[in-house]
């Protein structure tokens, strides 16, 4: 959930790591004030009513003059303009801001809208795709769980050899340029060119984290912020991982309970938690070597069924296939977990992702961080501790060797209250961050909807967010939005 590089579900495609020629990037003698000219939207990008805007922001915010690129705009005007109070800046994913966001759901701004603009946009870790190099975008590597300092070194020293290459090939200087200050930086741009003088934002799962860099750099433009299933990006990883954990804890409880009592599940009368136990323990003691004839091969240890049960646990629909796979994996067939698992790092690994989410500091690198970091997250829980961001995710990062540009620490005192929303898997963490700005509330939806004010399709939880960005009304102590209550 983090940029265009990375998974987005499991199975993982790779094609979308690969096609980064584009259109090359040149300097300017100087950056005058970024302006927008509305069109109508390209026939089938969107609804109808939805317009289309591109503007021009410099790679390096620190060399004015310098190298610039484009990002792409959409906007869904407001209704009733005479109760337009501005507009609210949708930050996404990562993912590409109009295709991505706006057209696959305008019904949910229909009440937003009455009294906003609607703005949408591709941020750069997206369009970087246009302007780098092909190096950028290959594939990354099998990421093996070192057992020792010299494993670990060895495999850093291959994924950071990726990296420099894509620097290297890199003549626009982008790749040095993906950490969410940059794509803050961007916001502002769009901010002055909307005219608006205090941005509100509505950020959408790892959209969060720039949102947060933005309320650093620019405290007193900060109007609203509604944080949407958003990891809290003051503390890292770790600061988060007993929260995580336990949401994990609860959706494996959620499936050992369906699988009791529904013939879809392949381990019905199984004790599925000895089971799971068994799995762990054995992968610890000796990892299984997987080969795949398209990814290549991996030793699977309990790191990495870790790291997959945590991705899939909290989604019901892969209830059965993850079921399967673990009947298989008791029976020594491993297949599923080896080709997730290598899909996932050719993903995360890319050099590509690793300059967008690597930059911004949210794992610690180094074996000694990585053993700790472990141990803590084992000691909150032993069936599923250390398997994403302090385990696999680090591992991906482990071969970026540049001093993070947008590190994890405390959001400026005075900003204005915030609203968090958050599913099941994800409002612990979400909570987390809006219950360190005063007079923040948060929402939770019942149910294992990851961004839900989009695909919840939920009137209790946008009619929530809805007010707040209109009236900048907090909600009760304790909110909870449930799919019944319509």
């Amino acid at each position: 959930m983090r940029s265009a590089y990375r998974v987005r579900a499991v199975p993982v495609a790779l094609s979308a790591l690969s096609a980064f020629l584009g259109p090359a990037v040149l300097p300017v003698a100087a950056q005058a004030a970024p302006t927008l000219t509305w069109r109508s939207c390209s026939a089938g990008q969107g609804p109808a009513d939805m317009e289309c805007a591109a503007i021009e922001v410099p790679v390096d915010r620190s060399a004015p003059g310098g190298a610039t690129i484009k990002l792409d705009l959409a906007r869904l005007p407001a209704t009733d303009p005479s109760l337009r109070l501005g507009s609210v800046l949708v930050v996404p994913d990562g993912g590409p801001g109009i295709q991505g966001v706006l057209s696959p759901a305008p019904e949910s701004f229909t009440k937003l809208r009455e009294h906003f603009d609607v703005v949408s946009y591709n941020p750069r870790t997206s369009a970087a795709g246009r302007y780098l190099p092909p190096s950028c975008g290959v594939p990354g590597l099998p990421l093996n769980d070192p057992r020792d300092r010299a494993a670990y070194e060895a495999q850093a020293v291959a994924l950071e050899r990726l990296v420099d290459r894509c620097r290297r090939d890199d003549t626009t200087g982008l790749a040095d340029h993906l950490d969410s200050s940059s794509v803050a930086g961007d916001m502002e741009a769009i901010r002055t060119a909307l005219g608006q003088d205090r941005l509100n934002m509505l950020a959408f799962s790892y959209g969060g984290v720039p949102a947060a860099a933005y309320a650093r750099l620019h405290p007193g433009r900060v109007r609203a912020v509604v944080f949407d299933s958003t990891p809290d990006p003051t503390v890292g990883w770790r600061g988060v991982e007993r929260a995580q954990l336990g949401a994990t804890e609860a959706a494996f409880t959620r499936f050992t309970t369906w699988c009791a009592g529904d013939e879809a599940c392949a381990l019905r009368g199984r004790n599925v938690r000895r089971l799971w136990r068994g799995l762990i323990k054995s992968t610890g003691r000796e990892p299984v070597t997987y080969t795949s004839a398209r990814l290549g091969e991996i030793r699977l240890t309990d790191l990495h069924l870790k790291a997959l049960a945590r991705l899939v646990l909290p989604v019901p629909e892969k209830a059965p296939e993850f079921a399967g796979a673990l009947l298989k994996a008791s029976k020594g067939d491993f297949a599923w977990f080896g080709e997730q698992i290598l899909g996932i790092s050719a993903s995360w690994s890319s050099p590509g992702a690793v300059a967008s989410r690597c930059s911004d500091g949210l794992v610690g690198l180094g074996y000694e961080e990585l053993v700790g970091d472990r141990r803590y997250s084992e000691r909150i829980s032993r069936d599923f501790g250390a398997g994403v961001g302090i385990g696999l995710e680090a591992l991906a990062c482990s071969g970026w060797r540049h001093r993070p540009v947008n590190s994890p620490r405390p959001l400026p005192v005075g900003l204005p209250p915030v609203l968090g929303l958050g599913g099941d898997r994800d409002f612990p963490v979400t909570e987390l961050l809006v219950s360190r700005i005063p007079g923040s509330g948060a929402v939770r939806f019942d149910g294992p909807v990851h961004v839900v004010y989009l695909r919840a399709k939920n009137p209790c939880v946008t009619g929530y967010a809805d007010r707040y960005l209109t009236k900048l009304t907090p909600p009760p102590a304790g909110a909870l939005c449930s799919p019944r209550r319509r």
